[in-house]
């Protein structure tokens, strides 16, 4: 749910701000890198549950900032420049996590529970064919050229991982909680700090579940998804400490 309502100002806050404030939070924390195209106007309107205007002024906004810019034609949409990071904005990413992250703890929880559960079930259900198209979903992350490449690479691992699963609920429910766990976009925070200690977390929780050992996986993925959570609130720390 978008927040509405008195900033520390006093002033009012509209759902088109609140949602650039998000935007802006999300490019900042690494859940978009520069010359990454953002989902587009129909899908932020679905998820957010706004309408289509104003998913439009909140881009606006953003884009007056300088850390989107728009393209027409074939390949067009709407495109972050090379201004996005957590310098970009500050006072807004803090404003936008110290609202989020509460909720964002609790939530985390339950996020980890569930994914374990599926790496869980995954274990018990894998097969060599599957374990074959896992090794290769690892590898492609491995082998990313560029951290948009790394976030495409990984969710191609956690949607194949959901897969071995063989159960559509659960990997519906996957979907959705990856969106909830980031600010709404469903677009994992990968800086590139990160990188390193997130393929070694896959290669972790490929490696359980290829070898069929339940319990491994379940607590792989528990701590693997424990990730989103820790660096938001790493971009947090960042923008107070530089205020």
């Amino acid at each position: 749910m978008l927040y509405e309502g008195p900033t520390h100002t006093g002033l009012a806050v509209t759902k088109a701000q609140a949602l650039a404030e998000r935007l802006t939070t999300a490019i900042a924390v690494g859940q978009f890198s520069p010359g990454d195209r953002i989902p587009s106007e129909r899908e932020i309107a679905d998820q957010f549950s706004v309408s289509r205007v104003t998913v439009r002024e909140a881009i606006r906004l953003v884009a007056a900032e300088g850390l989107l810019v728009s393209r027409r034609g074939r390949d067009g949409g709407t495109f972050v420049t090379e201004s996005g990071g957590v310098s970009a904005a500050p006072e807004v990413i803090r404003r936008t996590l110290e609202r989020a992250l509460p909720a964002l703890r609790e939530f985390s929880d339950y996020r980890c529970l569930i994914e374990g559960t599926i790496a869980r079930t995954a274990a018990e259900r894998c097969t060599p064919v599957d374990a074959t198209r896992l090794w290769a979903r690892m590898a492609d992350f491995d082998t990313a050229s560029s951290l948009s490449a790394a976030r495409g690479a990984d969710r191609r691992l956690h949607t194949e991982i959901a897969a071995v699963a063989r159960n559509d609920h659960l990997s519906q429910l996957s979907v959705k909680l990856s969106a909830d766990a980031t600010l709404g976009f469903g677009s994992e925070p990968y800086p590139l700090e990160y990188l390193e200690r997130a393929a070694r977390e896959h290669r972790e929780l490929v490696e359980a579940i290829v070898d069929r050992d339940m319990e491994r996986s379940f607590r792989a993925a528990r701590e693997h998804y424990a990730l989103t959570l820790e660096i938001l609130e790493q971009g947090l720390r960042t923008v107070s400490d530089d205020s």
